[in-house]
């Protein structure tokens, strides 16, 4: 009888050991997949109730005797440009998106929008005549950067800018 009690619990302490191990590798298989999935939604959906502020400006190049100068004048949107902006972003497909580690260098903005959410984050959007860049405070922890591909947003971008270099339209037409 007591023979059969150690190995009764030999095999409980063996069956509690497997259990352990078991659960431990899921804890870390899975743990590592909800990092991966947050990784790689990127475009976390923008509300527009969360928005409680949003600035746009754009670039106004200028001569003034022999110089050129770069004015930023400000855009007021309104209830309706800002819903569009943020449902053109919202519909933005994952293969659509490009995660990068900063804004390249040699990018020369012309005209951007900020959106100040409630909880202090922010998203910030930014166009080049050629792309369009989204930082991020509010999907993880630091900033995220990355590229989309959004004709409807790049048109409303080109349409802000006409005629704002030199008084010509310098946004190239696809």
């Amino acid at each position: 009888m007591e023979g059969s009690a150690i190995l009764n619990n030999l095999k409980n302490r063996r069956t509690f050991i497997i259990l352990i191990l078991v659960t431990g590798t899921l804890y870390f298989f899975l743990g590592d997949m909800g990092n991966y999935m947050s990784k790689t939604k990127l475009n976390k959906e923008i509300l527009v109730n969360q928005i409680s502020s949003t600035d746009m400006s754009k670039a106004q190049y200028t001569r003034k005797g022999s110089g050129a100068f770069i004015d930023w004048i400000r855009v007021n949107l309104n209830q309706n440009e800002i819903n569009n902006v943020v449902n053109w972003i919202n519909s933005v497909s994952d293969s659509d998106i490009i995660e990068l580690k900063q804004i390249p260098s040699n990018t020369s903005i012309s005209a951007g929008i900020v959106f100040r959410l409630k909880n202090r984050k922010e998203i910030r959007i930014q166009y080049d005549l050629e792309k369009i860049y989204i930082t991020r405070t509010d999907i993880r922890t630091g900033q995220v950067v990355y590229t989309i591909n959004q004709d409807d947003l790049k048109s409303f971008f080109d349409k802000q800018l006409k005629g704002f270099y030199f008084g010509e339209d310098k946004v190239e037409k696809s």
